[in-house]
This record gives structure tokens, C-alpha cells and sequence, in this order.
């Protein structure tokens, strides 16, 4: 089996692509790029990304301001970074006739869907409700892609938590992609979590979730349905399977969505790992001094943006003692000898 495509070599081929797409494609360019993005479920959200940033260039050099009309966002929400572009699909790119882009006029006339980010900065829980009526919540530092037509949903979490409140039972269900998974829910509720080099889990809460896989182009689609009180664990490198998926009790749920509330709920993580979580909320960093401390496990629910109050419990409970100097803050395993 081949290694599996690191994300910044897709994004990079994506680029080289959208620069074709934008002089024109050739009939076996048009067939490569079919091929192409049929290879891997995540180049196809990497062309759209690379074709916004060519229509991005095109609207700011022959376009000029547009109408605020013009922008209006499909998301009831604030969406200062939002760009309208259009989203190409395999079937657009055959039938295309050899342009896949030839301006951002043509887009809007088209009028196919619109394309956007919503991200959430270091330290802000942003909620936000979508034009269907969608709540999406989004932890700290979070980003989810979002493509909204008049009928399809579509979004990718490209990084980090969000919970997902599909509350009008919709004929085309939310659709989101987390790594190498798609996730579809007509009606219910679900939290999602796509961290760095940690596993992708889901959480249904509500109704029930069709999860499905599909590794390469001639792999085999892996599906399995997720019910509600039930979650998903799953390795990026790992085949979807029901041997993953476990019963979650309502209070593992609430330590796992503690997120909401500004919150980060501990049952038994090594300090390490909790130290990791509590760095993605702002710009203070945690340092365990000692590292058989750092694999000792913590129990308890603690203000994610109160790192020093953690790091002051973390050393009562293990004798060990707080010192802080800059943004740093340094847990040692045992209390400073006085002067």
C-alpha cells in the first residue's frame, strides 16, 4: 500500500491544478485532474481552497470593490473573512468546457454556491447559526470550511471542535468531513473533534450520525451509523469500524463537550495531555519540570482560561509547587527550598 499523502503535498498539487484550471485545461489535463481528485477524499476541498485564492486575486484586480449586496453571507453571523467563490465538483470539471474559473463574474452569474471559513481565535467560543437553521459552535482556535447551496450543507472541520445543532430535519442532511471521514446527519445533535496528531472523535447527542470512510480511490467505503449516547475514536491512519465506537455515559458526555462553557474537564488524563488542551487557549504556556509528573492522571473541571489557577491545583495535589516567568508557567514536582 502506497503512504498515505501528507496534507501540505495535496495542498501544494491543488495550487498547481487551480493554476491550470485558470489558463484552461486541455482535455487529458481535464481527465487528469478527474483522476486526481478521485485519489483522496480531502483534494477536493483543497482545490476549492486554491481556486478561492485565484478568484480572490482575479476580484481585487478586475473587479474592484463589490456591493456590500453582493456579499451577503449565506450565515446569519458576522463573516468579515468571508469570499464568495464558486465550489467545482468532478462532473463540473468534465463538462466544464476546458474553463473551470474564468472570472469571478462568471461565478456570480452561475450562482452555483457560496464558500466560506468560519474560524474561532485563540481563547473565543464563537456560536453561530446558519441560514437553515444549523447551530455551529466552535472551540478555541478552530476552523471549519463551509459551503452552502439551496440543497446541500456542506462543511469540513479543518481543525480543532465543533458542535453541530442540526435542529429542522432537512431532506439533504448537514454533511461535514474530519480527516479521512464524512459524517451526515438529517436532524440531531453531535460534537466533533479534529486536533493534530490525535484522533478524530464524534459524539452523538442527539438523533443519529451515517459515518463513512472512503481511504483511496480504489479502496473499499467503510459505513457504520452512530447512534445517540454513542461515540466515535479514530485514528487517522486507522479503517473505519465498529470496534471503535462506545457507549458514553451523560457525564463523560459533559466532560466532552465541557468545552461550551469555557471549561476543560478532566477524568483521568495524564497531566501531559491536559497541559496540551489548556495550550490551545491562550498565549500562556504550561511546562511540566518533571517528567515522571507529567504521567501522573488528573481528575477535575477547571477554567480554560485560568492556566495558572490549574497549574497552582495540579501542585497542591502532587506536593509540587508554581513558578512563572513571562508567559511560561512552570509546575516543578517538589515545593522550591526558601533562601
Amino acid at each position: 500500500m502506497p503512504n498515505r499523502e501528507h496534507a501540505s503535498e495535496i495542498e501544494d498539487a491543488a495550487t498547481v491544478w487551480a493554476a491550470k484550471a485558470e489558463r484552461g485545461l486541455t482535455e487529458p489535463e481535464r481527465v487528469a485532474l478527474d483522476q486526481w481528485l478521485e485519489g483522496d477524499s480531502r483534494r477536493l476541498g483543497a482545490f476549492v481552497r486554491a481556486q478561492a485564492a485565484w478568484i480572490h486575486a482575479e476580484r481585487a484586480n478586475a473587479l474592484g470593490e463589490m456591493p456590500a449586496a453582493d456579499l451577503a453571507p449565506t450565515v446569519d453571523a458576522p463573516m468579515e473573512d468571508a469570499v464568495p467563490v464558486p465550489r467545482f465538483n468532478r462532473r463540473m470539471v468534465l463538462g466544464g468546457g476546458g474553463a473551470l474559473a474564468a472570472s469571478v463574474a462568471a461565478a456570480y452569474l452561475i450562482g452555483l454556491e457560496r464558500y466560506r471559513t468560519l474560524e474561532s481565535g485563540v481563547g473565543e467560543i464563537r456560536h453561530i447559526a446558519l441560514k437553515d437553521g444549523t447551530m455551529l459552535t466552535l472551540d478555541t482556535d478552530s476552523r471549519v470550511d463551509v459551503a452552502l447551496s439551496s440543497n446541500e450543507r456542506k462543511l469540513s472541520l479543518v481543525r480543532g471542535k465543533a458542535f453541530l445543532d442540526v435542529t429542522r430535519w432537512q431532506k439533504n442532511p448537514v454533511i461535514i468531513q474530519a480527516g479521512s471521514l464524512l459524517l451526515q446527519m438529517a436532524k440531531g445533535a453531535f460534537g466533533l473533534q479534529n486536533l493534530v496528531d490525535m484522533p478524530v472523535v464524534a459524539l452523538v447527542t442527539e438523533g443519529r450520525l451515517l459515518i463513512s470512510q472512503s481511504p483511496s480511490f480504489f479502496g473499499r467505503e467503510r459505513k457504520l451509523t452512530l447512534e445517540k449516547d454513542h461515540a466515535l475514536t479514530l485514528a487517522s491512519d486507522a479503517n473505519l469500524q465498529a470496534s471503535e465506537v462506545r457507549s458514553v455515559a451523560p457525564p463523560q458526555q459533559e466532560q466532552f463537550l465541557a468545552w461550551r462553557e469555557g471549561m476543560l474537564s478532566f477524568g483521568g488524563e495524564l497531566l501531559a495531555d491536559a497541559v496540551r488542551a489548556f495550550d490551545r487557549y491562550g498565549s500562556a504556556r504550561i511546562v511540566v519540570a518533571d517528567p515522571d509528573l507529567a504521567k501522573q492522571r488528573i481528575t477535575g473541571l477547571f477554567k480554560a482560561n485560568d492556566p495558572r489557577g490549574f497549574a497552582v491545583a495540579v501542585a497542591a495535589s502532587f506536593g509540587g509547587s508554581v513558578t512563572s516567568q513571562g508567559d511560561v508557567i512552570r509546575i516543578s514536582g517538589k515545593k522550591l527550598q526558601s533562601a
